[in-house]
């Protein structure tokens, strides 16, 4: 199995730097373009499955990706981004004001504290692990041919998370993997083994990578 991971372009929030979990926000101008350039490096590919997080900014990058190619991403909750809950489209100076014993809670410990009325991290990680284990368990022989090409449109913190655990990383590790927008990143699992071919490429994808 192959497995392409793209996030989501730009969008405001991304902009103004706060908290965008559940939020329903859209791509910007900017975040159509990336995912343009996206859907051209992976032009050639030909995917098998397609996947994407319910939320508009996610669903809209894979649909642009997508453009030209027969088959459309159906989508997962278990990939939408955490919900900040009350933290939701805030900064963080505000938060250090308006919401200080739990901002101090979730700098000292963020594994363990919430986000005001928010998922905990626990939630979030197990939430995760729920894709990630059947992706491990479902690359068999067979899943490694070449054209067995799969499409996962998510958001930095569920792909961050994923890859760390993909590579059999504690949950902390991944603050190890920055996904940006305007790129993509693949992997290759074979019989639970997984490897990191590609990390935030913006090249095209050739016949040469596959091999």
């Amino acid at each position: 199995m192959r497995l392409f991971l793209v996030r989501h372009g730009q969008t405001e929030a991304n902009l103004r730097g706060v908290f965008c979990g559940l939020t329903d926000v859209a791509l910007t101008p900017q975040g159509v373009e990336q995912a343009g350039e996206v859907a051209g490096w992976l032009a050639n590919v030909d995917f098998t499955h397609s996947v994407s997080s319910q939320l508009i900014r996610a669903r809209h990058t894979a649909d642009i990706v997508l453009a030209g190619h027969p088959l459309k991403a159906n989508t997962d909750a278990q990939l939408n981004e955490m919900n900040f809950g009350e933290w939701e489209m805030r900064h963080h100076q505000d938060l250090q004001r308006e919401d200080p014993d739990a901002w101090a809670a979730w700098v000292a410990d963020w594994q363990q504290a919430s986000p005001t009325g928010g998922e905990s991290f626990s939630q979030f990680s197990t939430r995760i692990e729920g894709v990630v284990q059947p992706l491990l368990s479902a690359a068999t022989t067979s899943d490694h041919r070449q054209d067995n090409n799969q499409l996962l449109v998510a958001h930095q913190g569920v792909l961050s998370l994923m890859l760390a655990r993909l590579l059999l990383m504690p949950a902390s590790a991944m603050w190890h993997f920055h996904f940006e927008q305007g790129a993509y990143s693949v992997l290759e699992i074979h019989e639970g083994f997984v490897t990191l071919r590609a990390l935030n490429s913006r090249a095209a994808w050739q016949s040469a990578n596959r091999d």
